[in-house]
């Protein structure tokens, strides 16, 4: 089947998504899925399954059948069809060594989540993409407040650039959610995405809207349906410049916050309409980029009492998490040292109380009446509260958990049997439910519970067995709130008390959990399985968890379910790591090469595939390995290959290419087959984190194209992020060499046809400076240098072409790639040796046409093409060049580090005439 450029079938298979994207920015493709909410009752054994990891983890509260919602997420929703960005779905990294700050069983986080239990107020911070956030406004809210706070990027960022390594679009989405994850767990708050795709840099809020479209903001609905918040900060409110993706995050806040109180859209009874009980969300702005803001001023830059640093300092260290974003660089900024403020939208003044309020509030709501001493109960819930945190602080763990198990039962008398079906609950029987659990989870903390689920692997082969062992232990002296002796095990119709991963023991009295109770389990075909919802609840995504179920009263008079991801710890001569379980094909193949291009004038050879087949099942077996090959291709007969259990072993076919091949891509196929069952995945650790393993088809795509190619090309590359251009170039069968420090500074320039330096790598390559003369000089004696894209900062900082360029702000660049491509000089040689491009090279490229245009430079240089976004004047500094001394210079900010990867012809034909550029002039 041909693919045609851009195109890529992927699937992350942690998760057992599959789906089609096309990368340029207008055809992604929609979602369509059916089945995708639970009834409550449905929802309500499965809420409290992902609830993973709480033992005062602040981003995954322990979940309650009516506040599940997303929580209730769970990875057994079944999908009709689900063709959506869920395949960036992460393997939760909380579970590595060691645990995130302010996220284990110590003092400090005993204490907070005592005075987080007395605390009902819930705040939602909207953003558009992974690094918006303003960290030290979450850390103050959610740990220096103890609010219940929610951040919601409406992107998970692929369309970014990557600073650590090669993975671009989906794997880079995938990278910044691990990212992002690991900084909420350092602010102290849960985490939300929408389906909202990050298709590049928008210049408009309407092409924004026009490209993520109704799901997006029905998602953001959704979202505040489920956390239903008293207050939302927008953060990008008030901004009507910049990126599109930013001003329609701020346009479309108050827009679903309106619509989340409208009971009439999207009207289901799982996801009631939310208003803050009647008295209406409150929208807050951020104010972040003045000196003197209008707002309330957050104390910020107070310390705290429990970490011993200010919450602007907890927040920048957890921020520090963007690393792919290079976000290092900009730690020291005075803009990260500015006073932070908040400015209600509707013009009037904050009442900083609003941001902290606190449980005996509960008193004053009407539903509240309903109920005889209501204020007592509440008032000595909060007195069972405090008395807590002063045993906690004596070190008295046994009366700490004591006095709060009393107040979660004052609360509990609020909220009602989870077992009564079809009784919808009020807003204030769901906020006792909330502050119950949140009291709950403060117990579970105070009393020390750990509980680990630890597998005798990582890769699990459906319908293979494997064994876990459960191990949970609390502090001394305190009694593990875990019934699971007989003859306190629990009426068998409501389930077992401790299971993993649906298998399940009766209760004995010989289980010793302290030491470790062994259990085996084994998960279903992939087939079978229900898929994720919409990956909107990252934390609740699909992983394989233990779960059992506590309470600390011998007349049980609440129970809540406590679940941990299965883990499997992976050691190395380095490092140590916990995975979680991840559900693996029973064989998976590594494809070389990936691509191949055929040149349409050239001879027809025929090449090899090399295969590793890698054994994920235990069982011995025969397999069959070969090739299914498109139309008028041929391949070598399949091989035979034995295997003993888990393993690798190899195979080489050969691939014969029709003597005519049109233009186009086309996809040759690997597969292994074993009976009736056939493979064809490859599935290989990301490079920037290799415990992430990403999933994709395991094919080889044939790449068909007219191209000139001079012989004896020999190019130099100075590369810094990973790129993949250096291997685009290879398949045309040009000597790359990568170019490094010594190199530049001592190395023989002048055998290089060409240098090429990549993008970023005057910010990146730190000896590229002192090195550039070099450069320089080797163009005046007879090279080329083709220098791509570097940011403005640095640009403007060096300066380092041979004439005046500068690139202005905001930066030019054209972020459509369909934007008309006009040659400005046609008949000049670098469009016309040795390949002559035309406007349909400039067709089916990828996501954009370029960005980090000069704006301003010397008259020296003759600019070749001109383009421009819609309603926007041309610009020309995408590609320029000059003659200096017998070589050539060139400048490009075209989007190359996109096209050729994606096997752009045209992009190829480009590329060539820069690097024959000299060999063109002579």
């Amino acid at each position: 089947m041909a693919l045609r450029p851009g195109e890529r079938r992927f699937a992350c298979h942690q998760f057992r998504v599959a789906a089609t994207f096309k990368w340029p920015r207008r055809a992604f493709v929609e979602a369509a899925f059916q089945g995708a909410w639970l009834a409550p009752e449905a929802r309500q054994s499965l809420a409290q399954r992902v609830s993973a990891g709480t033992n005062g983890n602040p981003d995954v509260s322990p979940v309650g059948a009516a506040d599940g919602y997303f929580g209730g997420l769970l990875n057994r929703i079944r999908l009709a069809t689900l063709l959506i960005f869920t395949a960036l779905l992460p393997l939760p990294s909380r579970a590595q060594f060691p645990p995130a700050p302010g996220t284990g069983p110590g003092l400090p986080e005993t204490i907070e989540a005592i005075d987080s239990a007395r605390v009902t107020t819930r705040i939602l911070y909207i953003t558009a993409h992974p690094d918006d956030e303003s960290g030290a406004i979450l850390t103050y809210l959610a740990r220096g407040l103890h609010a219940d706070v929610a951040l919601l990027s409406i992107t998970r960022g692929e369309g970014g650039q990557n600073a650590l390594g090669p993975e671009q679009a989906p794997q880079l989405g995938l990278i910044r959610t691990q990212e992002l994850l690991a900084a909420t767990r350092g602010y102290g708050v849960k985490l939300y995405f929408t389906r909202a795709k990050d298709f590049g840099f928008s210049k408009t809020p309407e092409e924004t809207e026009k490209i993520w479209g109704e799901p997006v903001l029905e998602d953001m609905v959704r979202v505040i349906r489920e956390f239903r918040p008293n207050i939302v900060i927008n953060g990008w409110g008030g901004v009507h410049t910049g990126h599109g993706h930013h001003q329609l995050s701020g346009i479309w806040t108050p827009k679903a916050v309106k619509l989340a109180a409208d009971p009439k859209f999207l009207p289901d009874p799982s996801y009631p309409a939310w208003d803050a009980s009647g008295a209406g969300v409150q929208i807050l702005d951020v104010e972040r980029g003045s000196d003197n803001p209008k707002g309330y001023i957050l104390p910020v830059d107070e310390v705290s009492p429990l970490y011993g640093k200010s919450w602007r300092e907890i927040g920048i260290d957890a921020f520090s998490n963007h690393r792919s974003q290079g976000i290092s660089a900009f730690l020291s900024s005075p803009f990260l040292r500015r006073p932070l403020a908040l400015l209600p939208e509707d013009g009037s003044k904050l009442d900083p109380a609003a941001l902290h309020q606190d449980l005996l509030q509960l008193s004053e709501w009407k539903d509240c009446q309903h109920y005889p001493n209501a204020c007592d109960e509440l008032k000595m819930a909060d007195d069972n509260i405090v008395a807590a945190r002063k045993a906690a602080l004596n070190l008295d763990w046994a009366v700490a958990t004591k006095d709060l198990n009393l107040a979660q039962k004052r609360v509990s008398r609020f909220v009602p049997a989870k077992d009564i079906k079809g009784v919808p609950w009020s807003e204030f029987e769901r906020t006792a439910d909330q502050a119950q659990q949140k009291i709950v989870r403060a117990m579970l903390t105070t009393a020390g519970f750990r509980m680990t689920a630890e597998a005798d692997r990582a890769d699990v082969v459906a319908g293979e067995p494997v064994k876990v062992t459960i191990r949970y232990s609390c502090r001394p002296g305190v009694e593990c709130p875990v019934r699971t002796s007989a003859k306190d095990a629990p009426d068998p119709l409501r389930g077992p008390t401790v299971w993993a991963a649906g298998a399940m023991k009766p209760a004995s009295d010989a289980d010793d959990y302290s030491k470790g109770v062994e259990y085996s389990i084994t998960l279903p075909n992939p087939h079978a399985q229900h898929l994720p919802l919409e990956g909107l609840d990252p934390a609740a995504d699909s992983i394989e968890v233990a779960c059992a179920k506590v309470a600390f009263d011998d007349h049980v008079s609440y129970s809540s379910m406590h679940c941990e991801p299965i883990l499997h710890v992976e050691a190395s001569s380095t490092h140590v790591e916990r995975v979680p379980i991840r559900l693996v094909p029973a064989y998976t193949l590594a494809v070389e090469p990936g691509q191949v291009i055929e040149v349409l004038t050239g001879q027809r050879k025929s090449f090899d595939v090399f295969l590793r087949v890698h054994s994920y099942s235990a069982k011995s077996a025969k397999v069959s390995v070969g090739l299914d090959t498109p139309d008028g291709f041929t391949s070598s007969s399949p091989v035979e290959l034995s295997f003993d259990g888990v393993g690798d072993q190899y195979a080489r076919l050969t691939v014969t290419p029709p003597s005519k091949l049109a233009p186009g891509n086309f996809t040759i196929t690997a597969y292994a087959k074993r009976g009736d069952e056939k493979f064809s995945t490859s599935l290989e650790p990301l490079p920037t984190i290799p415990s992430l393993l990403w999933s994709e088809p395991a094919q080889t795509v044939v790449h068909a194209f007219d191209i000139n190619v001079p012989a004896n090309l020999r190019v130099g590359y100075i590369s810094a992020e990973g790129e993949m251009i250096p291997e685009a170039l290879k398949r045309l069968g040009i000597n790359v060499e990568m170019l490094d420090a010594n190199a530049l500074t001592f190395g023989d320039l002048s055998k290089y046809t060409a240098i090429v330096v990549g993008v970023r790598a005057y910010e990146l390559r730190p000896e590229l400076a002192s090195a550039n003369k070099r450069l320089l000089d080797y163009v005046s004696g007879g090279g080329t240098l083709v220098v791509q894209y570097n940011r403005d900062f640095i640009w403007n900082k060096f300066l380092p072409a041979p004439y005046h360029a500068t690139i202005g702000n905001p930066t030019p660049r054209i972020t459509d790639e369909t934007a008309e491509v006009k040659f400005l000089k046609p008949d000049d040689p670098l469009l016309n040796t040795p390949n002559k491009i035309t406007p349909a090279d400039f067709q089916n490229w990828v996501q954009e046409r370029g960005l980090y245009y000069w704006s301003d430079f010397d008259a020296k240089y003759t600019p070749l093409l001109s383009m421009h976004d819609p309603g926007e004047k041309d610009l020309n500094g995408g590609l320029v060049y000059t003659h200096l001394g017998k070589g050539v210079y060139i400048y490009t900010g075209l989007a190359f580090f996109r096209e050729l990867p994606e096997g752009v012809p045209g992009a190829y034909r480009l590329f060539v005439n820069f690097l024959s550029a000299s060999q063109s002039a002579h």
